[in-house]
């Protein structure tokens, strides 16, 4: 006998290099108009320079993934620069995860930009309005060559006049519009345009919508505009999140007031809620003429997946990260942003940009009344439109979240492998196991499995037939088994299901453990050894003592066999799967961690369709909740069933 496989302890976010930035995040937030010579004037320093690397970083003090832009300065326009300075932006990728922000930009190793400059309180530097401050200028875009030349001699000008050019930079902060260029990173795939991406050109989504449950929202109040009150602030939260509902079909959850205690930025849970923040107490937007800033944080299933995406489901055939958490953070202080009308509609904005909208313009000259009058158009219209979508923003919001034709979703799963000398093939449910696709609008039988993915361990081989799994033994092997919580297996394979237009996230199945049955050819009956002793003292089956596979120890009603697949006792008739409590608006049972169950309905007790999602849970209580009361006329019978 072979001892067991060596099992893969993978983290689900990988072990990637420090570096992946080399594209975008987002482009720019709300912003209010201002001139080039504003522009100037506000600016500590203004330089152009070559980009010469890209390093994400986690920030000790505020949380979350920011980037270090070295520039290698190329002339001094205002104020006195060195020789390379460094710039700090929120938003990143790192280890697997990525995050973006109002503010950050799509930056790439060798072009050469205009960067206006600010400081903030310690010290760092960062642009003076996001992304928009810092207009290629380089070989990328020769057709704007001339236009930046005679730009960049207007700006020595400005500067001259304003008598600060090669002088000590005078402190300040404001906004230069880039000059008519698209913000979308030079490798995005046309699908994508229009929403924010990472350094791969992958855009990412909130999965809730997909099992047709809602996103949940938390709202920090510690502060609001002056003259507007507690009650018009959430007003216009929930016109905010209406105007994106109304276009896509998603149904948000208010979960409550909080105090959040720090940037709604840099609250790091990922529970794939909204965090929004009606003021800026912590000082995340440092630019005088940002308005709000919006952003959302995402992760990669496995590393397998990061150039790729696909775990965030593919929708039309664009593939998506999975977004962990969205923000938004109001700058309460601005002075438009005491006109309600004003505060919701950069609230719209932002919001737009936590479920993974990009802008549709930064040109301040944009001329295309339809990018213009987009509520993601970069600045905000501040003309009484309030919270309210154009023409251009529905369409694009739909690339992420269709309104009518949703991916589907499915679970991860584990599923013992029992190995003998003779691998076990006639036995009907061992190393067998039933994949479970759902979808809102498709019937779960019309998915098609996808068996596409990668796949890693030395154990044995993972086969399909339909969305049956058969685990094939690479080996005889002693028992070994690792945490089902963790990302470990002995043998890992990621699947999904497509409904011919979209698919589902990326999902695991693994072998979380290996048992030995040691019969001889044809008489293993896949109860294991270890098993068997520790119930019926004995490895090899009895009828006297009902220890084979098809009796029935402990008269449950179920073999025990099928005790073995539950992870029940075959010997405690209170061991099984039954249901501990029901009070109308939720359904209790006993459960064994990390098996997946489902609940049915039925009017009659002979018709039966599933209730609810499916229930994966991490305990041993599983639990769905619902109306399961129906009209005082109607009666309404419900099951658990493990899916096996």
């Amino acid at each position: 006998m072979f001892h067991h496989p060596f099992s893969h302890v993978r983290s689900v976010l990988g072990t990637m290099a420090a570096l992946l930035l080399c594209a975008g995040w987002l482009q720019a937030s709300s912003l209010a108009p201002t001139s080039e010579q504003e522009d100037v004037k506000a600016a500590l320093g203004i330089c152009t320079g070559r980009i010469t690397s890209l390093e994400s970083f986690r920030h000790p003090l505020r949380g979350g993934i920011f980037t270090r832009v070295k520039i290698s300065v190329t002339e001094a326009i205002k104020g006195r620069f060195p020789a390379s300075i460094t710039l700090i932006q929120r938003g990143g990728s790192l280890d697997g995860e990525s995050e973006s922000t109002g503010l950050a930009g799509a930056f790439a190793v060798g072009e050469e930009r205009l960067f206006y400059v600010t400081k903030r309180a310690d010290g760092s530097l960062e642009l003076l309005r996001g992304f928009a401050s810092a207009e290629n200028i380089g070989s990328a875009l020769p057709r704007h060559g001339f236009a930046s030349m005679l730009k960049l001699r207007r700006l020595r000008l400005l500067a001259a006049a304003a008598g600060t050019t090669q002088t000590a930079p005078v402190s300040g902060g404001d906004f230069s519009s880039q000059a008519g260029v698209q913000q979308a990173n030079s490798g995005t795939p046309s699908s994508a345009v229009g929403l924010l991406v990472d350094g791969n050109n992958i855009p990412a989504r909130l999965l809730a919508p997909d099992r047709g449950e809602q996103i949940g929202y938390l709202v920090d109040v510690q502060a609001l505009p002056t003259g507007i009150s507690q009650v018009q602030a959430l007003n216009a939260v929930t016109q905010a999140l209406a105007a994106w509902s109304a276009v896509t079909g998603i149904s948000f959850r208010f979960d409550g007031l909080q105090d959040f205690g720090q940037s709604a930025a840099s609250v790091s849970i990922d529970d794939e809620r909204l965090r929004i923040q009606l003021h800026d107490l912590y000082g995340e937007i440092s630019g005088a003429t940002t308005l709000g800033v919006g952003g959302r944080a995402t992760t990669n299933v496995s590393n397998d997946f990061t150039t790729t995406g696909g775990g965030g489901g593919q929708v039309s055939g664009l593939e998506f990260h999975k977004t962990t958490r969205g923000y938004v953070v109001l700058k309460h202080t601005a002075t438009s942003m005491q006109t309600l009308s004003t505060f919701a509609e950069v609230l719209c904005h932002e919001v737009g940009h936590s479920l993974g909208m990009a802008h549709s313009s930064e040109n301040a000259s944009e001329t295309d009344t339809t990018l213009k009058q987009a509520v993601m158009y970069f600045q905000a219209h501040a003309d009484g439109r309030g919270a309210t979508l154009g023409t251009y923003d529905g369409p694009v919001i739909q690339k992420v979240h269709p309104p009518t034709d949703t991916p589907p979703y499915s679970y991860d799963r584990i599923m013992p492998m029992v190995t003998a000398p003779s691998a076990i093939t006639t036995v009907a449910g061992i190393n067998e196991l039933q994949l479970f696709g759902c979808d809102l609008q498709t019937a779960s039988a019309a998915l098609t499995l996808v068996t596409t993915g990668p796949s890693s361990g030395g154990g044995g081989t993972l086969s399909f037939s339909g969305s049956t799994v058969t685990a094939t033994q690479a080996g005889y092997f002693s028992d070994g088994s690792v945490d089902p919580a963790s990302t470990s297996f002995y043998v890992l394979k990621w699947v999904r299901f497509s409904d011919g237009v979209n698919a589902s996230p990326w999902t695991r199945v693994r072998i979380t453990s290996i048992y030995a049955d040691s019969r001889p050819s044809g008489a293993a009956d896949g109860l294991p050894d270890s098993w068997m002793t520790t119930y019926f003292g004995s490895i090899t089956p009895s009828a006297a003592n009902l220890s084979r596979a098809t009796d029935d120890k402990d008269k449950d009603g179920l073999s025990n066999l099928t005790e073995f697949l539950l992870g029940t006792s075959p010997i405690d008739a209170n061991s099984r799967l039954k249901t501990t409590s029901f009070d109308g608006a939720s359904l209790q049972w006993s459960a064994t961690p990390y098996l997946l169950y489902y609940v049915e309905s039925s009017p009659d007790a002979t018709t039966w369709t599933r209730f609810g999602n499916p229930v994966l849970p991490t305990t041993t209580t599983g639990l769905s909740s619902g109306t399961f009361i129906p009209a005082a006329t109607a009666r309404k019978f419900y099951r658990v069933h493990f899916a096996p």
